[in-house]
Parts: C-alpha cells; structure tokens; sequence
C-alpha cells in the first residue's frame, strides 16, 4: 500500500470507527425488552434465562482463541463483518427458535459473533492510530473509544424507552429495529481497511508463533495477570448487576414504564460519564480500579438495605436510581479504563493476545460471579442479596488491592523484565 493510500486508509478508520460503534457496540433495542419478551412471547423460565446466559459466557470463552487465529488469516476488517453477520443470523433466529433448545442455540450464535467482534474492533482501530509514542497512541485510542461508547450508550437510552412502547404495541418490533441496527452496522464494518503494518506481515506460522509468545508472556507478567484479574472481576459485577437491578426494581414495585425510563436514565449515564473516564484516572490513577469495585461493593450493601426499610415507595425508588446510576456511572468509566490500560502494551504482536486472554478472564469471572449471584438469591430475596453480594465484592476488592499493589501502578523502572514484552 502506497503512504498515501496507507494514510486515506487509516484517516477513513478513525473517522468510521465512533459511529460504527455507536451502532454495532452491543443489541440495540433489545436488552430492554429482553426478559419479557422470552418469557411472554417465548416461554422461557427465568432459569432457562439464566442457563442460557451461562451458554453465551462459555461460548465466549471457548471460541476465543479460534477468533484470534481467524484474524490472522483473514484480517480484522473481515472478523469484524463475520461478527456482525452472525449477529445478523441471531437476530432472524431470535424471531424464529422456540424452547430452550433454541435459545441456547441462539445464545451460543452471539457469544461466537461478540467472540469475533471482540478480538477484532479494538485491534482495528489500535493498527489504524499512526505511529506515535506509546502515550499519545492510548491517548488517540482512547479519545475515540469513549466518543463511539458515549454515543452508543446514549442511543441505547432512546432505544430502550422507544423499545417498551413498541414492545405493547408488537413484541417483534423491538427485534426487528435490533436487526436494523445490526444490519446498518455490518454495513458501514465493509467500508474499514486493515491496515497492514511492517511487523504485521508475517506468516500463518510465524502468528502461531508469536501468539504463543504472547500468551507466555502474560503468564509470566505479574503486572498483566493483575490488570487482567481485577477487570474480569468488574466485568462479572457489571454483569450480575443488569439482572439484580431488574429484579430489585421488581420487588420494591416500579412498573414496568418506571423500569424502563430507569434503564434509559442508566444507560444516558454511562454515556455521559464514559467522557470521564480519563479525568478520573487522572485523579485516582493506581487506585482506579480499586475506587470503582468499591463504589460497586458500596452501592450493592446501600441499595439492598434501602429496599429492606419501610420508606415510602418514591422515596425509596428515588435514593435505589441514584445508587444505581452512580454505580453506571463507574461501570462506563471502567469500560473505556480497562481498554486504555491493556493498549499500554502498544505492539501489534501482543494485543491480540491479550485481548484473546481479557476476553476469557472476564466471562470466566461472568460465570463465576453470576452462579455464585444466582445461589444467594435463590436462598435469600434480592434485598438481601444485594447486601451479601456487596460484602463479598467488598471483600474481594480488599483481597485484590493487596494482591496488584505491588503490581499495577508502578514507575516505568519500577517493573521487572518479565512485564515488558520483547519483540
């Protein structure tokens, strides 16, 4: 490729990459919907939901490493769109499966499509940045994720309100606007370019090779493993947090219109707040991650002790948004935060490891965290849940702090040879 025509090319990824993720980030239209539409149209349990979800998480982790060997041979670009097509074939058989044979079918399909997605959208846009030093790169990187997640978020608010009205009028329409979307998004992923990089140009074999290297090298890094634990711990939080919040909303009695305007109101926070993510690491910086699992272990044991008082209803509805919303607030700065702090290992060589290896740790922190999640509110009601789950983040995060503090946030001569990657 020509600098010139290597130049257009990178210029035209930037520039496509905030509004294909506004589009293709995640389901829009759908998640809202979600829980009512396949238990009343489809006629699934909550446990089948549950289970199923257990399928999406494994399907992840299991697909994770054939979807990093895939770009190799056929590049980020067409990884991207193999994603977005099966998202697109998980969107017609949404409309069509029935039982729960069909569901996990469907659940397996999108947990390979987000596998491939994964591995790919992130990689894209790092190989499109210019050659730069290392800061100014995850400055760039950084800059642009946040736009396209902030848009994101606050399409997914309008989409999620819009979603429950049409929802009453027809269950299928919020799904076939979820098509829409994905369809759109597919579209614009042909139009990116891979970029092919000096250090890029390698054999099949010679990929194999430095994956391998990869995957060494994070096993050995203290610092990688770190970072790679307490975001997957987040990761499982997040997660387990979309459904204890429906449910906690449930039964202190929001309707159904309060739980949707609730979860707009959620999601229009995470994009406004996702434009803070580098302010607050800039404030808080070895101790972000630590301040953000304790505003979570913090906003679990308030939340559930608030829905056990007798305060009245609005009172009591009003102080669990707020909770909530501040923990959505930490969730969007924890989505851009632990993007920038694993492209702080800039070379092209290792990022798909360890993405591929992110990837795993945080569904096998998913699964971990939504069973255990599970077992308590299926011996306690979900106030109580709450608490006991905010006792047990609280602790973790006591247990990780002392764990990474002697790993994450050191001084660049601070870290051993074993956490600097050799080319």
């Amino acid at each position: 490729m020509a600098v010139t025509e290597d130049i257009k090319a990178r210029k035209q990824n930037l520039k496509l990459y905030p509004k294909y993720l506004m589009l293709g980030y995640d389901l829009l239209f759908y998640y809202g919907i979600r829980v009512m539409f396949l238990i009343n149209v489809k006629g699934i349990t909550d446990s089948q939901i549950l289970l199923a979800a257990t399928v999406y998480a494994i399907s992840m982790i299991v697909m994770q490493v054939p979807a990093t060997l895939l770009t190799s041979k056929i590049g980020y670009k067409n990884t991207a769109i193999a994603g977005n097509i099966l998202n697109i074939i998980f969107g017609i058989l949404l409309i069509t499966f029935n039982g729960f044979g069909g569901l996990a079918l469907v659940q397996f399909i999108s947990g390979t499509a987000f596998a491939l997605k994964y591995v790919s959208e992130s990689n894209l846009l790092s190989s499109s940045i210019p050659q730069a030093p290392t800061y100014q790169r995850n400055e760039i990187f950084s800059r642009l994720d946040k736009k396209g997640f902030s848009r994101y978020c606050i399409f997914s608010a309008i989409s999620t309100i819009i979603a429950g009205f049409l929802y009453n009028i027809n269950p299928y329409i919020p799904i076939f606007l979820s098509l829409l979307c994905t369809i759109a998004a597919t579209a614009i992923s042909f139009n990116f370019n891979d970029i092919q990089e000096e250090e890029s140009k390698e054999s099949f074999k010679d990929y194999i090779k430095d994956f391998k290297k990869g995957y060494k090298f994070i096993t050995k890094s203290k610092r990688l493993r770190a970072l790679l634990i307490m975001t997957g711990a987040i990761w499982g939080i997040i997660v387990l947090l979309d459904s204890y919040q429906l449910t906690l909303l449930e039964d202190i009695g929001a309707t159904s219109v309060q739980v949707g305007f609730i979860f707009a109101m959620f999601e229009l926070t995470r994009g406004l707040f996702s434009n803070t993510a580098l302010d607050f690491n800039k404030k808080f910086k070895n101790k972000s991650l630590t301040n953000i699992l304790l505003t979570f272990a913090t906003g679990f044991i308030l939340a559930g002790i608030i829905a056990m008082t007798q305060l009245p209803f609005y009172t009591k509805l009003v102080v669990i948004v707020i909770i909530l919303l501040i923990m959505g607030a930490a969730n969007a700065i924890d989505q851009i935060l632990a993007k920038k702090y694993v492209n702080n290992f800039a070379s092209t060589k290792i990022l798909p490891a360890i993405y591929s290896a992110k990837s795993i740790c945080d569904n096998l922190f998913r699964t971990i965290v939504t069973l255990l999640g599970s077992a308590i509110v299926g011996i306690y009601n979900i106030d109580i849940a709450m608490v006991v789950m905010g006792i047990f983040i609280l602790i973790l995060t006591l247990g990780l702090t002392v764990y990474s503090k002697d790993k994450l946030g050191l001084k660049p001569e601070e870290y051993t040879q074993k956490d600097i990657y050799k080319r």
